[in-house]
């Protein structure tokens, strides 16, 4: 396993992003890791560009960082509502799609019916034994803290980014033996 890390999450939306962003590739060089950060790309922002292009070049660049790094660690925390950003998701399975090692931080380890319920409410046990949200659809119940197809592919530590790290540090050293 490599050393660089791509550093997926809703950090990117603070004010502070790239005060934020600095922080964690720090932290990743305490560990011996190189942080990519997603702003480090450099945009062309110049009047007269539209919308589209700025995000088509915001995507191609953070598409060749995920394509230049070794391991994906992601904020996989609830972000305005009971699921993890999109973008960030689709970051991890794009890296997926590569296999690059993937790690997912988590706060919060309620399953997902409950982070449901806190944030859309009236979940309860359908007569067939699932959870329904209150529009009557199902409920993933398969024991994670979020949808299976993270759950599956990611290894998802309950923590902070700085627990993250030390679990990659770990599993970099099972692997070496």
């Amino acid at each position: 396993m490599g050393n660089r890390i791509y550093l997926a999450g809703f950090e990117v939306f603070y004010p502070n992003a790239l005060e934020i962003g600095a922080n964690l590739k720090a932290e990743c060089a305490e560990h011996g890791f190189v942080g990519l950060f997603p702003m480090d790309n450099v945009i062309n922002k110049q009047p007269g560009r539209s919308k589209r292009e700025i995000a088509s070049d915001i995507f191609q660049a953070n598409i060749k960082l995920i394509e230049g790094s070794d391991i994906i660690a992601a904020n996989l925390n609830s972000f305005r509502g009971a699921e993890p950003d999109s973008g960030t998701v689709f970051e991890v399975g794009y890296a997926c799609a590569l296999g690059k090692k993937l790690y997912g931080y988590m706060s919060d380890d309620s399953l997902i019916w409950e982070k449901v319920a806190k944030h859309w409410g009236d979940v309860r046990l359908g007569d067939n034994g699932r959870y329904v949200d209150k529009e009557g659809m199902h409920i993933e119940n398969l024991g994670m803290p979020i949808n299976l197809m993270l759950g599956v592919p990611v290894n998802i530590v309950i923590g902070t980014f700085e627990d993250c790290l030390k679990q990659i540090v770990r599993d970099q050293a099972e692997a070496a033996v």
